[in-house]
Order: structure tokens, then C-alpha cells, then sequence
């Protein structure tokens, strides 16, 4: 059967050639429906196409965004992990420090308190003379002595303070220490656990194990980084398909229009050939 109208020719009738066309015409439109039905088909595809790759593109957005800030948490873990350091290193030569100056000043303390002594057992003596004809108040010597008596004993008390304070400095920098520095509920034993979870993308040593069974039980908690999990692997691969899935529905579809287009084009000129083929019948 031909596509498009036969061409009147000498040879045939106008007659025949209106059968002919008839003919056509009949097949063309049986065919037009057929593709119209077609057109329908891919048509109704394209659309659930578009649908599904529009809630695979939301999907896969969502798991982008979240991806990206579980990234951002990690690198933000690192760095308060790098400033926690530092602040355990700054701890760590404090009580150095501390200790230090804390010995130096017991070491001063021993000597004035055998300063002390001495000064004592000198007074003792000086009692032990036993001579009432001298006036040991009025010597200027002993009046010396009993200044740096006086100057030593409020010297030992400002020590005895000193070290007070630096006693109670030591135990609140040993307090620091074991809120920041030590064990796993201090901050940094608290910050080593969330970087446990909330690995980078690109750190050395992580491998993903996403070949487990679809009939496994999924957890509630995601693995991190995300690109480790099967969920993510998932709806990119479905994501990708979908949109291949979708051009090529398109142009199925676009084939299938211009198909139709082309075939109800001819319908319409070998209708208008009928109608002027009878119109001119009848006028004869």
C-alpha cells in the first residue's frame, strides 16, 4: 500500500484513481491509529519517565546536601581536634611549669626555715649569757637580728600562701587536663568517637562494604561517609539510569510524532485529493 496518493497519470481514470486513493486513505488512517495509539503509549511513558527521574533527582539532592554537611561536621571535628591539642600541649608544659616554680619556691622555703632556726638558737644563746650587765635590746646587732626575724617570719607566711596557690593552680590544671585531654568521656576522647562517625569522603583507609544483601535488615543509622552507604550507591546508579531512561523515552517519543505528524498530513491531503476528485465527478 502506498504512503502517500498515487498521481493521476493518462493511463488511469479519474475513477480509479479515486479508488486508489480511497484505498489509501483507508490503510493510512488504520495506520494513524495504530500510531496514535503508540504516540499514547510512549507518551504515557514519558510522563512516569519524567516523574520517577524528578523523585530520584529529589532523592538524590537530599542524600547530596546531607553528604555535604556530614563532610563540613568532619572537617570541623578536625579542626576543634587540632585546637584541642594544642590546648592539652599548652596543659602539658604548665604543669611543667608549675611544678618548676613550685619546687624552686619549697626549695626557698627549706632554706628559710633553717634560716629560721638559726636565728632561734641565736636568741637561745644570747638568754643562756646570763649577763645582766649587758642589754641585749639595746645591741645593735641583736636589733638586726630581730628584723630579719621579723622580715623572715612574714616572708614564711607570703611562702606559705605562694604555695597554696600554686597547689590549688596544679589541681585545676590537673581538672583541665582530665576534662580535655584524658580518656574517652574528655573532649578529645569525645571528639576521636564523633570522627569515628563522621569519617571524610577522602580519608585514607576507608572501604565500602556495599556487595551485603538487599534481604538484610537496614539499620537506622546511616553509614558514614555517605558514599559507603547502600543507599546512596543505590539512588545514584537509579538517578543515572533514569535519566538515560528518559532521553531515550523522549526520543521514542519524538519519533513516534513525527511519524504521527507525517501520516495525518498525508490523511488530510488525500482526503482534500478525495473530495476535489468528487466534486469534479459530480459536475461532469
Amino acid at each position: 500500500m502506498s504512503k502517500y496518493p498515487n498521481t493521476p497519470t493518462h493511463d488511469n481514470s479519474t475513477k480509479f484513481c479515486l479508488e486508489d486513493w480511497e484505498s489509501d486513505l483507508k490503510g493510512i488512517s488504520n495506520k494513524l491509529q495504530m500510531t496514535l495509539q503508540e504516540k499514547q503509549g510512549h507518551t504515557a511513558k514519558h510522563t512516569n519517565a519524567m516523574a520517577w527521574e524528578s523523585k530520584l533527582s529529589t532523592f538524590w539532592q537530599c542524600i547530596q546536601v546531607t553528604d555535604n554537611l556530614t563532610q563540613e561536621i568532619a572537617g570541623q571535628l578536625e579542626l576543634f581536634l587540632g585546637q584541642t591539642k594544642l590546648v592539652c600541649k599548652n596543659i602539658d608544659c604548665s604543669k611543667i611549669a608549675i611544678s618548676f616554680l613550685y619546687c624552686r619556691v619549697k626549695k626557698i622555703f627549706i632554706c628559710t626555715d633553717k634560716l629560721k632556726e638559726k636565728l632561734l638558737d641565736f636568741f637561745m644563746k644570747l638568754d643562756c649569757l646570763g649577763d645582766d650587765t649587758i642589754n641585749i635590746n639595746s645591741s645593735f646587732i641583736v636589733q638586726c637580728v630581730t628584723n630579719i626575724s621579723a622580715k623572715l617570719d612574714q616572708a614564711i607566711v607570703k611562702q606559705q600562701e605562694l604555695l597554696k596557690k600554686m597547689i590549688d593552680i596544679l589541681k585545676c590544671i590537673n581538672e583541665i587536663e582530665k576534662a580535655i585531654c584524658e580518656d574517652d568521656c574528655s573532649v578529645e576522647g569525645r571528639i576521636y568517637n564523633l570522627m569515628d562517625v563522621f569519617k571524610r569522603s577522602e580519608e585514607e583507609g576507608i572501604t565500602c562494604d556495599i556487595t551485603k544483601s538487599c534481604e538484610e535488615k537496614i539499620a537506622p543509622k546511616p553509614i558514614l561517609p555517605l558514599n559507603c552507604e547502600k543507599v546512596y550507591v543505590f539512588t545514584q546508579e537509579q538517578y543515572r539510569l533514569a535519566e538515560i531512561e528518559k532521553k531515550e523515552v523522549k526520543r521514542n517519543l519524538e519519533e513516534v510524532c513525527k511519524e504521527y505528524e507525517s501520516l495525518a498530513s498525508c490523511e488530510r491531503s488525500l482526503k482534500d485529493a478525495i473530495d476535489c476528485s468528487k466534486t469534479v465527478q459530480e459536475c461532469k
